[in-house]
């Protein structure tokens, strides 16, 4: 079963066992007239701190859930802009190996696990939209180029960045990237992950995300 929706059961039974504590108050006030006061009274304290607690639960669940997603990705990708930097050795090198499909599944993965919220996970498009922990919208396109993308390609992330007000775009080519586009993406927020870059995503996902967070 996927992770995320772990949380999403845990939800739906807190709201199912508050429904259920509302119901018991609402057929004691109104059909059991043989109840006394007393009784009645004492169904009624329980039934509300029983809602009570429910919705303290949902609410206390929802902060916890928040809190994971920012503490893991502000580490991830700390970890990944330090390996970057370094220029390592990624463990992960089969990123050319991969369909586009194949490719575009490895993003999913990747983003979820550092704690990026996917919008469009079920619908196979052109960009991977994700939601970073700050609430600000980040694209992913994904290419298995036979020659390395060129300036036209990096373009179209580029205009649809603009078009929708993404804060940063990562381009994944495993093929690379001509030296003309990687001179043009430099004063852009675009990120260009060639094998390597795409192997230390991998890695950091791995080594720094969290596994709970996984689709």
């Amino acid at each position: 079963m996927p992770k995320q929706r772990h949380r999403a059961i845990l939800d739906k039974t807190l709201l199912a066992i508050a429904a259920v504590f509302l119901l018991v108050g609402i057929i004691a006030l109104g059909f059991l007239k043989t109840l006394s006061k007393e009784n009645l009274a004492l169904i009624v304290i329980v039934t509300s701190v029983g809602i009570i607690i429910c919705f303290a639960g949902l609410m206390s669940t929802n902060a916890l859930w928040k809190w994971l997603r920012k503490r893991t990705w502000h580490r991830a990708m700390l970890a990944w802009t330090e390996n970057s930097q370094a220029n390592t050795t990624p463990k992960y090198s089969l990123a050319c190996q991969l369909s586009e499909g194949g490719l575009r599944h490895l993003a999913i993965q990747i983003y979820s696990r550092i704690g990026y919220t996917i919008v469009n996970r079920d619908r196979v498009e052109e960009y991977i939209r994700l939601v970073n922990p700050e609430g600000r919208l980040e694209l992913v396109t994904y290419k298995q180029l036979p020659n390395p993308a060129e300036i036209p390609n990096l373009h179209s992330l580029h205009l649809e960045m603009k078009k929708v007000e993404a804060v940063r775009g990562f381009f994944l080519s495993p093929g690379g990237f001509t030296s003309e586009a990687i001179h043009w993406a430099k004063q852009k927020p675009i990120v260009l992950a060639d094998q390597n870059e795409i192997g230390r995503l991998v890695d950091c996902a791995d080594e720094n995300g969290s596994s709970l967070l996984e689709p």
